[in-house]
């Protein structure tokens, strides 16, 4: 006899429910209208957009309660990057089709150019799908992820990025040439010098012997003692040993050790993973996948629907390493010692001196080599105005010792020319008016978008070591569209034949399969939704074979329920007898083939990954529908039923 089960009813429906709130949101014609395309703090707190008489767009931002850290200029920045990105879908482009404008009274505009864009105003304002219809509370309850496509299925950027380790020691050494002298001082010990061995993993230590020491033998001892137990403290090298004593200094040198080089490099490239995820975030590139290879210090970059690689070339090869350094004062008299691209460099320079390049004109500048501030302090950045509304310029934000050292650096030296560098090359170098107390700015001649682009690089930060691009490849958007359309011809034509299949072989019993089936279908993709994954080809190949997987457990139910059948049990109890006599070889079946694809995801990469996330939800998914959803459904529709004949 039937025992109806509420917590498997409660279960089933509960998995059914959170597979199709997951796959909502991803048809576009689903998202947009009811989660909208502003930022969700901008649908809560703006006014909505109008149009004007003169077929522009427009909001006001005068009374708008912008949240902690977003002003004015703030919001307008994101209203236009919001805007380009989806006016573009409409293919309106900025300057032929519209241009941006703001107000003294504070209002945003979006003024519509062209005889095309300015035949309905209304029509584009209402297809941009600012503002979600769904409530904010529901909103922030209800998922909104979106299935994602893999590379080959949505065309896109493939890039292999291999971290040059031999440069993270020669990085590691020049950081520690720079920081171990800063260390020991705060600690009272005097180092006048850190030095690098030519053509070893070593540095030279010059620790000088204070003169009230070097008459008491047991105070230089302390000191000593002391100066080398800090230099043991250092990561990555080895205890510090004693080189040349005089009676004035003392040299120790640290090599670096081989489980130190591996330990660096390790966090190198966790620090390179990082770093170019929040800026593949900050330039809003949907969908990314960054990951490392296995075993090898590789780094797989998918952009899915990026139409070149020129942009993501750019943001992968900039370092970011920002940096402050003074000019040399020229010989013959003046405040800056440069040059334009057509003079030729002096022939001698200072020995802690350098000549750097302009980005943009070429011209060179004999640069001090100490660096005075790092980009590593910045706390912000991001594009401003500078004399003019025209002017554009990037605005940056230190920490607070950042602040400091800015403060104490421009204090000392006004009057003298203050280098800003970015990856080497310089981007101005203005002449030290004042001591500054607070930001600065990059001036250059940017566009909004090269600002933008500076800033995001700057947020992010930098790349610990050097990144070198391996292999490089393009999907087009054509080739993945095949690819989608040959997948779900494969798919459909498999699911037909075994719809066929079920219903003429097990007739109504074959339509119980059929909705677990579909049931299955829905569970796989809600899940590849929620947990982010993507969807790729070999992924559709593992949903083909997740079908027929579905219903082979089917298959062997079915099998059972009519052997016992034979054997004159009634309906109900060859059913039951069927299950539970099916379950043991279903469950070894499905648990081999499961941990095959935990082992396909945990080695392979890419493609085979792909393939193992979606046979492994697969899995899952129809020993769930084949075990509890078939048994519930003949459990409802004839468990309490004097039924004396199945159609099985």
């Amino acid at each position: 006899m039937y025992r109806f089960s509420i917590w498997k009813i409660v279960l089933i429906l509960g998995v059914f429910l959170f597979s199709v709130l997951y796959l909502i949101p991803t048809p576009d014609n689903f998202y947009n209208p009811l989660y909208g395309n502003l930022p969700l703090w901008m649908q809560e707190k703006l006014p909505l957009f109008e149009v004007t008489e003169d077929n522009a767009l427009k909001v006001n931002l005068a009374d708008v309660d912008y949240p902690e850290g977003i002003n004015f200029q703030d919001a307008t920045f994101e209203l236009q990057d919001v805007f380009r990105v989806h006016l573009r879908k409409l293919e309106l482009e900025e300057t032929r089709d519209y241009e941006f404008d703001t107000t003294e009274a504070r209002e945003f505009y979006v003024r519509l150019i062209s005889e095309e864009a300015r035949q309905n105003p209304r029509a584009t304002l209402d297809n941009l799908h600012l503002y979600g219809s769904l409530p904010t509370v529901l909103r922030r309850l209800i998922p909104n992820n979106r299935l994602k496509l893999g590379l080959d299925l949505k065309g896109g950027v493939h890039l292999v990025l291999e971290v040059d380790l031999e440069t993270s020691k020669a990085e590691l050494l020049r950081e520690h040439t720079l920081s171990i002298p800063e260390r020991l001082r705060t600690d009272d010990i005097l180092c006048r010098e850190v030095k690098q061995i030519e053509g070893q993993d070593t540095l030279n230590v010059f620790v000088g012997i204070p003169s009230r020491l070097r008459t008491d033998a047991d105070e230089k001892t302390k000191y000593l003692e002391k100066a080398q137990r800090l230099l043991n403290e250092i990561e990555f090298f080895e205890d510090a040993q004693i080189g040349a004593e005089t009676e004035t200094q003392t040299t120790y040198q640290l090599t670096l050790s081989e489980r130190g080089i591996q330990n660096y490099s390790e966090q190198a490239i966790e620090q390179v993973l990082i770093v170019l995820r929040n800026r593949v975030d900050a330039f809003g590139v949907s969908e990314p996948s960054i990951r490392r290879e296995a075993n090898h210090p590789r780094i797989i970059v998918e952009l899915p629907g990026a139409k070149d690689s020129s942009k993501p070339l750019q943001i992968v090869k900039t370092m970011g390493r920002l940096e402050f350094k003074l000019v040399e004062k020229s010989p013959t008299g003046g405040s800056l010692w440069s040059g334009t691209s057509d003079t030729p460099i002096p022939d001698s320079i200072p020995d802690d001196s350098e000549v750097r390049y302009h980005y943009e004109t070429g011209n060179w500048y004999v640069i001090k080599s100490p660096v005075l501030l790092s980009g590593d302090r910045i706390n912000d950045a991001g594009p401003s105005t500078g004399r003019t509304s025209f002017d554009i310029v990037v605005s940056m934000s230190f920490d607070s010792i950042g602040r400091r050292k800015f403060a104490q650096v421009t204090g000392d030296h006004i009057g003298e020319h203050l280098a800003i560098l970015l990856d080497g090359r310089v981007q101005s170098a203005p002449v030290i008016q004042d001591q500054i107390i607070g930001n600065a700015i990059i001036q250059g001649n940017f566009t909004y978008e090269e600002a933008s682009y500076l800033s995001n690089i700057l947020k992010a930060g930098a790349f610990p070591v050097g990144v070198q691009i391996a292999e490089e490849r393009t999907v087009g958007p054509t080739l993945g569209q095949e690819s989608i359309n040959d997948g779900v011809l494969a798919a459909l034509i498999g699911l037909g034949g075994v719809l066929i299949f079920m219903m003429i072989y097990y007739r109504l019993s074959g339509i119980v399969a059929i909705i677990a089936l579909v049931f299955n279908m829905f569970i796989i993709l809600g899940a590849l939704a929620g947990f982010g994954a993507a969807l790729t080809l070999p992924g559709i190949a593992g949903l083909v074979l997740t079908i027929g997987m579905s219903v082979d457990a089917n298959v062997l139910i079915f099998e059972r329920i009519r052997e016992e059948l034979r054997t004159g049990k009634t309906v109900w109890s060859a059913i039951t007898n069927g299950y539970q006599r099916a379950f043991i070889t279903i469950l070894d079946a499905n648990l081999t083939t499961f941990f095959t694809a935990l082992v396909l995801y945990h080695f392979g990469t890419g493609p085979i990954k792909g393939f193992a996330v979606t046979l492994g939800i697969g899995i899952l998914a129809s020993m769930f529908t084949a075990i509890i959803v078939t048994r519930e459904i003949y459990g409802l529709t004839i468990g309490n039923r004097d039924v004396q004949k199945l159609s099985i």
